[in-house]
């Protein structure tokens, strides 16, 4: 067995480059055994691939080099651990975010198809009972055109202490049940919901409570749309106190053909 290793046989039994070993020794990470001062060459001992291969394993870890280099000057277990613990915690919240991202895409999905045509436009009315929601709103003044409050709600989205809220995409309208009895909107907030609770109170966060919510899908910026099943339904009940009118897409671009699934709160007896 040699002693001692050129820089080159070093690559290439640990599977690095020449420029990373070099790169090692100008940042005081690992010095290499022996420098010929005639020629130059580096030269590296057996006992060094063992600081080789720990270095590439803790690189694996998502640990820097300047890390690391702390970790083998310190040459102590607990320094060792304590990074570790601190890169776990990083990986355990960026997990948290990644999980975050894959369960908004995935209601994205279900945003985009929860629609089926005009077969789920035209069908019946149907209950459900949905948990309590926060919407984040702007109040509609009476007879402002819509881009007008659609402007604003952007403002209020974008604002301190908003704008790290984790919104779902979906435009919402709380509308006047009167008016819709008579095919009007007549909204008085436009909104979008957030992801969870809030951790503080604002002027422009709605709580929808949860209850049992009456139903139907209906192209509501259109002409001819009919609000006869909930006509029907609340015939005989007390007069809703709560409508919500949320948006489905079914397209990139147009918006007018959109299908709202409006949501009305059945008054508890």
């Amino acid at each position: 067995m040699k002693d001692l290793y050129s820089i080159g046989e070093v690559a290439k039994i640990m599977g690095i480059s020449i420029q990373t070993l070099r790169y090692y020794s100008s940042i005081d990470l690992l010095q290499p055994a022996y420098i010929n001062p005639s020629t130059g060459y580096r030269y590296y001992s057996v006992d060094q691939f063992h600081f080789i291969d720990r270095i590439k394993y803790l690189q694996k870890f998502g640990l820097s080099l300047e890390e690391i280099s702390k970790i083998l000057a310190a040459n102590n277990i607990p320094t060792l651990v304590n990074y570790l613990d601190e890169r776990k915690r990083q990986c355990l919240q960026e997990i948290s975010q990644l999980n975050d991202v894959v369960d908004s895409i995935e209601w994205y999905k279900q945003y985009f198809t929860y629609v089926n045509g005009d077969q789920d436009v035209s069908s019946n009315g149907y209950s459900l009972h949905l948990e309590k929601r926060y919407l984040v709103a702007a109040k509609v003044i009476p007879g402002e055109p819509k881009q007008d409050y659609h402007v604003r709600l952007n403002q209020i989205k974008n604002s301190e202490g908003l704008k790290e809220l984790r919104y779902m995409r979906q435009f919402s309208l709380i509308l006047d049940y009167d008016s819709l009895l008579e095919n009007k909107l007549n909204p008085s907030y436009l909104g979008m919901f957030i992801k969870e609770a809030p951790s503080f109170t604002s002027e422009h966060i709605i709580e929808i409570p949860e209850g049992d919510y009456f139903c139907f899908k209906a192209r509501i910026l259109s002409e001819g749309w009919n609000p006869y099943f909930a006509k029907l339904f609340f015939a005989d009940k007390p007069k809703p106190t709560l409508v919500l009118a949320n948006e489905y897409e079914n397209s990139l671009y147009e918006y007018s053909r959109c299908v709202y699934e409006v949501q009305i709160l059945i008054p508890e007896d």
